[in-house]
């Protein structure tokens, strides 16, 4: 399989696009980058005998969006992947990719092969952490909210998108690391509304005399 075509190929798709009036412009190329280190990392941790899904796990995570705005992206990217990927893959690995590509939204919808369960998962807990909180500004910001609209999501709203969306990964692990996804971001929130209202937090503790 040639990676570095594919990544070529994934830049030229889609660094400069904007899918969704909320997201930056290549959003979707950067996304498709953290799910294939986020794949990987996931089929380390829960398969770690199977590296030779590796680099189907890794072109798919980078295309897995490639039809974003086109819906159902899903079935659209995989038509695309097809075209695109055929000179740099085998047409075992073309298929797989396409199958994972075709199915990533389709989540608990039948027994999927574990690899495309991996991308299945890793595109759910790129959305949370760190990234929920910069979507989450980028989205008040596009829509001219404020602050207060900002902080507003990590109430009640957060807590059942959060429970929802765990309900539809596939392993155990992944669901333990999208609820330390959530904590922090939690965290992070009710520091940023403390400070938002004024107050400072100290921490340090002052040195004896």
């Amino acid at each position: 399989m040639d990676l570095d075509a594919m990544r070529e190929l994934a830049h030229k798709a889609m660094v400069r696009r904007c899918t969704h009036p909320d997201r930056e412009r290549g959003f979707v190329y950067y996304h498709g980058q953290r799910v294939a280190e986020i794949a990987l990392q996931l089929r380390e941790l829960i398969f770690p005998g199977e590296e030779s899904w590796d680099e189907v796990i890794t072109a798919a995570g980078w295309f897995h969006d490639v039809g974003k705005g086109i819906e159902p992206h899903w079935e659209y990217g995989a038509l695309l992947v097809r075209e695109m990927l055929k000179d740099h893959c085998s047409p075992q690995e073309l298929e797989q990719i396409a199958e994972i590509v075709g199915s990533h939204t389709l989540r608990k919808q039948r027994e999927y092969p574990p690899y495309v369960q991996l991308v299945q998962d890793a595109d759910i807990l790129d959305h949370f952490g760190t990234l929920d909180i910069w979507l989450d500004f980028w989205h008040c910001a596009c829509r001219g909210k404020g602050l207060e609209d900002a902080l507003e999501f990590y109430g009640d709203e957060y807590l059942q998108k959060v429970e929802s969306v765990a309900s539809l990964l596939n392993f155990p692990e992944s669901v333990e690391i999208l609820q330390e996804k959530m904590l922090f971001a939690r965290e992070f929130a009710e520091r940023f509304r403390r400070e938002a209202a004024g107050e400072l937090i100290l921490k340090r503790k002052k040195a004896k005399d």
